[in-house]
């Protein structure tokens, strides 16, 4: 707490000063006569001087306090190297592991998983309508089996598009599992898909 003491007091200063600058400076702007004001205004520019050397001085202190404690922290790795002592390097060697002779590779007498394909879930959703919504038909350009409002999310199936009408065709699964075929028109396709 005492090592903080005077850096704190060289501040506190420095601020006192400042203020003082200020309040001449404005005192300086208010007098009427130029003689008064050049007076007041010189008194500003020496407290402003004094507050740059007591902002100098705050951070000297703070530096000087800054490189003692670094002399303490570090006291005998200096000493040893204005002796000349070389400081012992500790190294730490790097363990090898070898196997000889080399084993033959274990088998495993259970049978091991096979990779399987996962399929890609490919995703639309019903955009463009102007608000009304589409129908699911049940075959391309076929019976109206459901309407499908703005913003539904489908899941395209497999199938491949067909162009029927003036219009391609997807077939499609609505969230509640019903199945159908779905203008591509009006689908905004989410994912890539592999039927494209």
């Amino acid at each position: 707490m005492t090592g903080l003491l005077l850096p704190i007091l060289l501040f506190v200063g420095a601020l006192a000063a400042t203020f003082m600058t200020y309040r001449n400076i404005r005192r300086g702007g208010a007098r009427f006569y130029t003689l008064e004001r050049e007076i007041v205004l010189r008194r500003a520019m020496v407290t402003l001087v004094a507050a740059g050397v007591l902002y100098t001085a705050t951070l000297g202190v703070l530096y000087f306090q800054r490189q003692q404690l670094i002399a303490e922290l570090l006291p005998a790795e200096e000493g040893d190297a204005a002796e000349g002592v070389n400081s012992p390097v500790v190294t730490t060697p790097t363990v090898m592991l070898e196997v000889f002779p080399p084993s033959p590779e274990p088998t495993s007498l259970t049978p091991q998983p096979t990779a399987t394909v996962t399929p890609t879930v490919c995703r639309a959703v019903v955009e463009g309508s102007g608000g009304n919504g589409i129908y699911l038909r049940d075959a391309p350009q076929g019976a109206e089996l459901v309407i499908l409002p703005e913003g539904t999310l489908l899941t395209v199936l497999e199938d491949a598009p067909i162009e029927a009408g003036d219009f391609v065709w997807r077939k499609v699964r609505a969230v509640g599992g019903e199945e159908g075929w779905a203008a591509d028109d009006f689908l905004t396709i989410r994912a890539p898909c592999g039927n494209e």
